[in-house]
């Protein structure tokens, strides 16, 4: 492995998404192939991370897994677009904005963290406040589904250090919202990059 980083174009999430039409289903003309479109690629990354759904894949780490479900749905991998070592920014297909994020995409982190702040004000007129927040320094995910307000869920692994496949929902957007005696403020920082695999 080389000691440079993976290219990552100028435009970095910026870029824009060309939608093919579907290719043919099953065998292609020239014989034994299978068409793959990051449509049916994305379906294949998913069902293989949720089948694996409290597990650890391969040696346990986050890359490892992402690696793994890409390569089993005939998806390029980060090694692909490359070198690949520990502490790479990893590209995983082609640069995707939030806005435009589906089931299926892998996220890049790079000193990603959330800070959410809750009050909640009680009738009798008391306050209560709950903080928390989440932190990914160096890590890669699978998005699982798509929410409202820049809330987005993952399968991951090695979030916490050692664990197994899992269900995690981040947010990728600062939010300010006041409803029903309830306020919510969420900061997001940190670098993250979306990515939609690529067929082979």
């Amino acid at each position: 492995m080389g000691n440079g980083l993976p290219r990552v174009s100028d435009d970095g999430t910026t870029a824009r998404i060309d939608h093919s039409p579907p290719g043919p289903v099953g065998l292609d003309a020239r014989g034994g192939g299978t068409t793959r479109t990051p449509a049916n690629i994305a379906e294949q990354v998913l069902a293989f991370t949720r089948r694996n759904r409290g597990q650890r894949v391969g040696n346990g780490e986050c890359f490892t897994l992402a690696d793994t479900a890409l390569r089993s749905a005939g998806a390029k991998s980060a090694a692909d677009y490359g070198d690949v070592d520990p502490s790479a920014d990893y590209v995983w297909g082609l640069g995707v904005t939030l806005g435009s994020l589906q089931p299926g995409d892998v996220i890049q982190f790079r000193d990603y963290r959330y800070d959410r702040e809750v009050e909640i004000e009680h009738p009798d007129g008391s306050v209560e406040t709950n903080e928390d927040f989440q932190e990914r320094p160096h890590h890669t995910a699978i998005v699982e589904s798509v929410g409202v307000n820049g809330a987005v869920t993952l399968l991951e692994q090695n979030s916490p250090t050692g664990s197994a496949v899992r269900r995690s929902t981040l947010f990728f957007a600062d939010r300010d919202d006041n409803t029903g005696g309830r306020k919510t403020k969420i900061r997001v920082s940190g670098t993250v990059r979306f990515y939609r695999p690529q067929p082979r």
